[in-house]
C-alpha cells in the first residue's frame, strides 16, 4: 500500500493566503522526509475559503525544489479549463524541475464558478476535457503531433522541454460522476476516488464500472492503480483527534453548504447538506489513535481494493500548521509500518 498526502488549502477569514501556501509547501517537505508518496494539489478557483490553490502547477514546482524523493501530482488539472498546449509544457516543465516525479492528474470540473469566471460554457466540459487529455498526451508521446478536434487543434508543434518520464508521466484521471468511472476504465488510466464527494455507494459502483470497462477494452488492472482520498487525522489519543478532525471538517462542511445555497434550491441539495462530521468519521475518514486508523484503513482497503491512499490531513484547513506535522508524523511512525 502506497500513502500520499493531499491539499485542498481552504483559508477561512482569519487566515493568510501566503502563510496557508507556505505551510502547505512545508508539509510537503516533511512529508518527503516521512516517507509519502506522492504530494496532490488541487485545482479550485474564485472561493478562498473553499481553496486558495488556482495555481497549483506552480506549488508543486517550488515543492520540487525542497524535495528529493515524493511524486508531485495535481488533484486535479482541470482540463476544460486549460489550453492543453501550454498545459502539456507547463507538466513537461514539472517532470523536469522534479527529476522525473510529475503526476498528471487531471479531472472534468463541476462547479459552474470555475466555468463561468474562464467563460467556458459548463455543457462542453466533457467534450473539452477528451480533447485536451488527447491533446497533452500526444504532444508528449509524439514529437510532430497533429490534431483537429472541435475545441483544440495541433499542427505538428513539438513541445520543449520533453518529460523526463517516458512516454509520459503517469496519468489519473478523477471520478466524481458515474458515468466518468467506465471512461476512466475504457481509457486504461489510474483512477483518483473521493468516496466524501460520490458516497461509498457511488464509489463501489463506479469503481465496479471501471473495472469492468478496464477489462472490456483489453487493459491489464495490475498496470494500474485505485486511489482512494480518506480524511484523516492521527493523535495520541481518540479524545484529541476526535476533537481536532470536527472542528477541521465541520468548516469544509460549512463551506460546501454555502456554495450549495449559493447556486440555489433550484440546483438541488448539496452533497453536504446530507453529512455531519460524525457521519464523515464514521464512514469515510480515518481518525483516531494509530491503532485506530490503521483499523480503519484495513476496513477501507477490503471496502475499496485500492492500492494507494490519499491522506487528507487537514481537511477545512482549520487545524494550525504544528498539528498537521505531529499528526503526519505520527501516521508515518506508527501507521504506514503497518501496511508495509
Amino acid at each position: 500500500m502506497e500513502f500520499a498526502v493531499f491539499y485542498q488549502l481552504p483559508c477561512a477569514v482569519d487566515q493568510i493566503p501566503a502563510a496557508r501556501i507556505q505551510d502547505t509547501i512545508a508539509q510537503c517537505q516533511l512529508a518527503d522526509e516521512l516517507g509519502f508518496g506522492a504530494a496532490w494539489l488541487a485545482e479550485l478557483h474564485f472561493n478562498p475559503r473553499f481553496s486558495v490553490m488556482s495555481a497549483p502547477m506552480m506549488i508543486g514546482a517550488a515543492v520540487a525544489q525542497i524535495t528529493k524523493r515524493i511524486r508531485i501530482g495535481n488533484a486535479v488539472n482541470l482540463l476544460p479549463l486549460h489550453q492543453p498546449v501550454r498545459l502539456a509544457e507547463e507538466a513537461a516543465t514539472l517532470d523536469v524541475l522534479s527529476n522525473g516525479r510529475a503526476i498528471f492528474g487531471v479531472g472534468r470540473g463541476s462547479m459552474p464558478t470555475h466555468f463561468q469566471g474562464y467563460g467556458i460554457d459548463q455543457e462542453e466540459g466533457r467534450g473539452r476535457f477528451l480533447e485536451a487529455l488527447d491533446v497533452v498526451l500526444g504532444l508528449w508521446e509524439q514529437e510532430d503531433f497533429t490534431y483537429e478536434g472541435k475545441y483544440y487543434q495541433a499542427h505538428g508543434q513539438c513541445v520543449t522541454p520533453r518529460p523526463i518520464q517516458q512516454p509520459r508521466p503517469p496519468v489519473y484521471v478523477a471520478a466524481n460522476s458515474a458515468d466518468t468511472f467506465g471512461i476512466v476504465g475504457s481509457l486504461g488510466h489510474n483512477i483518483l476516488v473521493a468516496p466524501t464527494i460520490v458516497t461509498k455507494e457511488g464509489a463501489l459502483a463506479g469503481l465496479a464500472s471501471y473495472r469492468a470497462e478496464l477489462a472490456e477494452n483489453g487493459h491489464d488492472s495490475a498496470n494500474v492503480k485505485v486511489n482512494v482520498n480518506v480524511p484523516m487525522h492521527v493523535a495520541e489519543t481518540e479524545c484529541e483527534a476526535k476533537a481536532g478532525f470536527t472542528k477541521t471538517v465541520d468548516n469544509y462542511l460549512e463551506t460546501l453548504r454555502d456554495i450549495g445555497r449559493a447556486r440555489g434550491v433550484s440546483k438541488g441539495t448539496s452533497r453536504a447538506d446530507t453529512l455531519t462530521a460524525e457521519i464523515v468519521m464514521d464512514e469515510f475518514a480515518a481518525v483516531g489513535t494509530p491503532d485506530q486508523v490503521s483499523a480503519k484503513l484495513e476496513q477501507l482497503k477490503d471496502i475499496y481494493g485500492p492500492q494507494e491512499f490519499m491522506c487528507w490531513f487537514n481537511i477545512g484547513g482549520m487545524l494550525p500548521h504544528e498539528l498537521v506535522k505531529s499528526s503526519m508524523k505520527l501516521f508515518a511512525k506508527e501507521v504506514m509500518p503497518n501496511f508495509r
